[in-house]
């Protein structure tokens, strides 16, 4: 079969790849693998598979880390244990107020922590522009008090904490006693 006998088929009008080869329909695909044999682009597309060849010859490998098909096969299960993100629980209730060469700061305590709570329990860090408070409650989550930024530098040595009935006061001594603080954070 020469090329020059091979034209695009005149009984075909769908623009598909077949061609009249001697007067037979051949797909550009079986055109191309008869001319070009082993060196076609489309050399794998020419064995027909026999499927009851293939039964009968068939041989099923399996085993560990061989896709066979059929269901999936649970190979490992491991459990996971993951901690629960809690909350940071913070004191929201609170009052300041500016005493001369102190600011003092009033606060409320959580109506259900209000009995537990005892002078031990009670942490705090005075910085020169900051203060870090930790309200440790037995058998429960601790509750914090943490201004980042205070409003004017102050003396760390000479501020206090002290727990009166429902509440913890913090007396904090202020560094410049003529600076007038209106806001407990800058």
């Amino acid at each position: 079969m020469d090329l020059e006998s091979v034209q695009p088929s005149e009984k075909n009008n769908d623009n598909s790849n077949t061609f009249v080869d001697n007067n037979t329909n051949v797909s550009a695909l079986e055109h191309n693998i008869k001319t070009k044999k082993e060196s076609s682009y489309y050399y794998a597309h020419a064995y027909k598979f026999d499927k009851k060849e293939a039964d009968n010859d068939a041989k099923v490998i399996s085993g560990p880390g061989i896709i066979t098909g059929g269901d999936p096969v649970l190979l490992a299960k491991s459990v996971k244990s993951v901690e629960a993100i809690k909350e940071t629980k913070i004191f929201t209730k609170y009052i300041f107020y500016d005493d001369d060469k102190f600011v003092v700061v009033k606060i409320d305590l959580p109506d259900e922590i209000k009995d537990v709570v005892k002078d031990d329990c009670i942490e705090i860090n005075f910085h020169e522009r900051a203060l870090n408070m930790k309200v440790n409650i037995p058998d429960n989550d601790p509750y914090l008090f943490v201004v980042k930024k205070l409003n004017q530098k102050i003396i760390p040595e000479e501020s206090s904490v002290k727990l009166v009935k429902s509440k913890i006061v913090l007396n904090i001594r202020k560094k410049d006693e003529d600076e007038e603080w209106n806001k407990l954070s800058a």
